[in-house]
């Protein structure tokens, strides 16, 4: 569905701006927009809608007249399949955030400023993002077809005595802009004041500006300026501002229809959590804390880095974290101690609540972290992390500070594989599309848009994660996401892309393991899948034959996974505290 806010205006005006926005290929379910008028303008007013009237119905145009705060209500409002038009000149240089508001509610935005009425004008695409430069290039061709341009150029702006050379993203953005558009060219343009400057200098060569809009605009950013240097008229040129979210519509159509809204909305990206700032105010308007929870074994090489990148940016410098803690599975390295030397709390997980015993695995860790860690919201990630980067933490907890209906975030990111000294962007989450996104499809299809439902990279409320069981392996998040679909639905389940992050990676062999416990997890999380009994029968050592040339070798490993019960089932400990942290 495609909705037209339009300024009521004179009738030559109104009509040019629905034909232009028809021309572009955006022509939808006009709403034409009253202004706030007062009483002594109520006469004129009236003449405007009289004449609107008369024109639309003369070109047989439907349309619904809504007064501003409607429309602004309506254009900001939840229904991400929707595409929304918005007639820049309702902005009247004093809301441009509403651009904004409406970039978060929907799946495509198109803000345009309609200078004169333009025939046969050249066109430059600034846009950046692969969304973003893809829709340009579909309303751009679309104009073309019509006519109204003749030439598209894709920009790409660089500082005055930087070299021409553009990187991998340019070129990505124009290829998505060539697959529309074969005949545009690629333009270099030298910013010697800064970008606003070179785009405002591009308005004078250009008779239309296709620019890209972020989800998320930051005061004092470019894209702000730009937006009030058109609403004002003070671009010389007819602009248009894009904003598409994430992947194409047209690649969702195959989904179930219970998962198009869900992906479309719940789909985060770590750059919409950019601002500290914001997310400090969430966190106090909510009186939340946060735990950062750290699990480790043997990660000497990598725990100091991931440390100091979290702390220095997130408690140091912002106090978005209230506390981090290492969650060490007995570590026989220096794990704990360089932890423990840069004042991070450094817990045992085999020492924590040993009346509940002990068992190995990264689900263990998880799990015992739930009776030592004091946030109201828990973020988990891995401590063998070549890249520690903050908005691996600020990607997962800005869902759940500024969306209350959200409880449990799943990062999902590239994960490239080693080969030999570089890096390929293709064998990470084998077991993911080998095991766990097959099942997941076949019998829980409403978590089929999950991009990595095994991530360990996770946040969550603490009171939920309390609710739910632990198996101690492998097989935790799997069973974790499908006990959370079955007791709360997908509704507040959410996913936030968290850029690149390279781990070091596990052999063939160990995916193999990786596997058994997922696929043991699934059938124990999904009552009914089997027959009575047939849950507690299944095998609990992984048998793997090795062929070599003196022989078969046969390895055979104990994997069985325990089921801890949900932390909030669980009695308090009467006889002693929580074992105090270990150095």
């Amino acid at each position: 569905m495609t909705q037209h806010f339009v300024e009521l205006t004179a009738p030559a005006r109104l009509m040019a701006k629905i034909a232009f926005a028809s021309s572009a290929g955006t022509s939808g379910d006009v709403l034409l927009v009253l202004p706030r008028t007062s009483d002594e303008e109520i006469g004129r007013v009236h003449r405007l809608v009289a004449a609107a009237r008369k024109a639309l119905g003369a070109a047989s145009i439907p349309f619904q007249i809504v007064e501003a705060d409607e429309a602004f209500h309506m254009a900001t409002s939840g229904d991400p399949s929707r595409t929304v038009v918005i007639d820049l000149d309702l902005l009247h240089h004093e809301n441009t955030t509403l651009l904004g508001s409406t970039c978060n509610s929907n799946s495509q935005v198109i803000g345009y400023k309609l200078k004169q009425n333009i025939s046969r004008a050249s066109a430059a695409i600034f846009a950046r993002a692969d969304s973003n430069s893809a829709l340009a290039a579909t309303v751009v061709r679309h104009l073309t077809e019509a006519g109204i341009v003749d030439q598209t150029s894709f920009v790409h702006i660089t500082s005055a005595g930087q070299s021409a050379a553009v990187d991998d993203s340019v070129l990505e953005a124009y290829g998505k802009v060539k697959a529309e558009l074969p005949q545009a060219r690629l333009a270099i343009e030298q910013a010697k004041d800064g970008v606003e400057s070179a785009i405002e200098h591009c308005s004078l060569q250009y008779g239309l500006l296709v620019l890209g809009l972020p989800k998320q605009q930051k005061a004092g950013s470019v894209t702000e300026h730009l937006i009030a240097l058109a609403t004002a008229g003070l671009l010389h040129t007819t602009t248009i501002f894009v904003y598409s979210r994430g992947a194409e519509i047209e690649q969702l159509s195959a989904m179930t229809k219970a998962i198009e809204p869900w992906i479309l909305k719940n789909t985060f990206s770590q750059d919409e959590f950019a601002d500290i700032d914001r997310l400090l105010q969430a966190k106090r308007d909510h009186h939340v804390s946060i735990s950062l929870v750290l699990p480790a074994l043997n990660e000497e090489k990598t725990v100091g880095r991931v440390i100091d990148v979290f702390k220095g940016a997130l408690m140091d410098q912002r106090p978005l974290l209230d506390e981090i803690i290492l969650m060490d599975s007995n570590s026989t390295d220096q794990t704990r101690a360089i932890a423990a030397a840069r004042g991070i709390p450094v817990y045992v997980h085999q020492q924590v609540r040993p009346d509940l015993g002990a068992y190995a695995g990264k689900g263990e860790t998880m799990w015992k972290a739930l009776f030592v860690a004091k946030g109201d919201i828990l973020v988990f990630v891995d401590t063998d992390l070549s890249n520690p980067n903050p908005a691996f933490v600020t990607g997962l907890v800005g869902p759940l500070l500024l969306d209350e209906r959200l409880n449990f975030i799943k990062g999902f990111y590239r994960r490239p594989v080693r080969v030999v000294n570089e890096f390929v962007e293709v064998g990470g989450g084998r077991v993911t599309e080998l095991a766990a996104r097959p099942l997941l499809n076949l019998w829980y299809p409403e978590l089929g848009g999950l991009f990595q439902p095994l991530a360990g990279t996770v946040a969550a409320r603490a009171g939920i994660l309390r609710e739910l069981h632990f198996l101690t392996g492998y097989g935790v998040e799997i069973g974790h996401v499908i006990e959370y679909a079955r007791k709360y639905g997908i509704e507040g389940l959410a996913q936030s892309e968290l850029g690149e992050i390279v781990h070091r990676n596990q052999p063939l062999e160990a995916l193999s393991k990786m596997s058994f416990q997922v696929l043991e997890a699934f059938f124990q999380l999904s009552p009914g899948m089997m027959a009575p009994g047939m849950a507690d029968r299944m095998n609990g050592i992984l048998r793997q034959p090795f062929l070599s040339d003196t022989g078969f070798t046969l390895l055979q490993t104990r994997l069985g996974q325990e089921m801890r019960p949900p932390a909030s089932s669980v009695p308090p400990l009467d006889l002693s505290p929580v074992s105090a942290p270990q150095t």
